[in-house]
């Protein structure tokens, strides 16, 4: 077996694509959020033995945490996501929206629950900051071509 050698730039995050629901129903969000985070949690069992202790893991649990900038009106965020609280939504998030979907711009995708969220999070003369949490349904989707 020959070693991959992993010698490529790191990714920095510019613009990602974030959509969430369904034609054409869809919202994008354009400027409306300034951080992503997407990533399982697994919780461990632990089984000790009189000889050793062994680790096993647990389903990966995802979730996608969009830090949201709050903004109203017909093409703002409050008018578009509260409507979508406590419902499963569809989601695709492409982590950079100027290039395809491609093993070097792999997309995600899936069902996730959207909670309820932040009205105002926000000190006098600042902008509203609050994480949106969505708790992906069963496990995502990686894509490297654009889906059909």
């Amino acid at each position: 077996m020959t070693a991959v050698i992993v010698d490529r730039p790191p990714f920095v995050l510019i613009k990602p694509k974030l959509v969430i629901g369904t034609d054409p129903n869809t919202i994008e969000f354009e400027c409306g959020a300034n951080e992503l985070d997407i990533a399982p949690d697994q919780d461990s069992n632990d089984v000790e033995t009189f000889c050793s202790v062994f680790t096993t893991y647990k389903p990966e649990k995802w979730t996608i945490t969009i830090t949201i900038l709050q903004s109203f009106g017909t093409d703002g965020l409050w008018n578009n996501l509260r409507p979508l609280a406590n419902t499963i939504v569809d989601f695709l998030v492409i982590p950079d929206e100027s290039q395809p979907i491609s093993e070097t711009n792999v997309a995600i995708s899936g069902k996730a629950y959207m909670p309820g969220f932040a009205y105002i999070q926000a000190a006098v003369g600042e902008a509203s900051e609050s994480d949106l949490v969505l708790a992906v349904q069963g496990d995502p989707e990686f894509l490297v071509a654009p889906p059909a």
